[in-house]
């Protein structure tokens, strides 16, 4: 398996990306492989939509990956993947938690 592009993607991805070829997988990426499997909280569609989605929405691609694969439920949460960010009004917060809620529910 070799590298096409960097950019951060989801576990859910990841899992998508190490399935399509498990045959040629050497021990670390098979370790990496049962991480996902164990750790994926949506489906590979899912992830991606909620990514765009956040991207959309003024967040970051890097954060929109990490609050994908964590799935926060309150403000609270949130802020800890916001960092120096938390100047950020209630609103938008609130706007990416249903954009969160959306796709958890789905």
């Amino acid at each position: 398996m070799s590298v096409d592009e960097r950019k951060p993607i989801t576990v859910a991805e990841a899992k998508g990306i190490l399935e399509r070829n498990l045959e040629e997988l050497d021990p670390l990426q098979r370790r990496v492989h049962d991480y996902t499997v164990r750790f994926s909280k949506l489906s590979t569609e899912k992830g991606e939509a909620m990514v765009e989605e956040l991207v959309e929405a003024g967040v970051d691609r890097g954060l929109a990956v990490q609050i994908a694969n964590s799935l926060p439920e309150s403000i609270g949460e949130l802020r800890t993947f916001l960092g120096r960010r938390r100047i950020i009004s209630e609103d938008v917060m609130n706007s990416i938690l249903g954009i969160i809620e959306k796709y958890r529910s789905d």
